[in-house]
């Protein structure tokens, strides 16, 4: 059974292969642009009976830099595409088991595209993805 702190890491490793996108699994007080920030959204320990199944559910908060409209939403369009190299839901996709046994993760959603966030004072532009992680549990 993978741990939520393995599978928070896991996350941030399977999407480290996306050049030019720093991966937090935790929210840090400094981001540097582009980023993905996951924030763990709950938790169902009664996915299955008996503990059979563990449903974690995590938001993903993608900021890109603003100071150009049109190639800010360029990149992260590259970024919450369904597929292509710089896609992360292809990353999940591609290594759903996130290196752990007995795990299966699916990006779900996108959501609020285009939103404002403030990082490190400044604003940028942004969009939150769904991820969806099945590990089996345990009594």
């Amino acid at each position: 059974m993978a741990t939520f702190s393995s599978i928070r890491t896991a996350i941030k490793t399977t999407l480290g292969s996306i050049s030019n996108l720093r991966v937090f699994d935790t929210v840090d007080d400094m981001i540097n642009v582009p980023a993905a920030v996951l924030i763990p959204s709950s938790i169902n320990f009664t996915e299955a009976m008996a503990r059979g199944t563990d449903r974690y559910d995590f938001d993903l908060i993608v900021v890109v830099s603003r100071a150009d409209a049109r190639s800010g939403q360029n990149q992260l369009d590259g970024f919450i595409n369904g597929s292509g190299s710089s896609s992360i839901r292809q990353a999940i996709f591609q290594n759903s088991t996130l290196g752990q046994s007995d795990t299966s993760a699916v990006v779900t959603t996108m959501s609020d595209y285009g939103a404002t966030y403030a990082v490190n004072g400044v604003e940028c532009i942004g969009a939150r993805l769904g991820i969806t992680v099945y590990t089996k549990g345990s009594a």
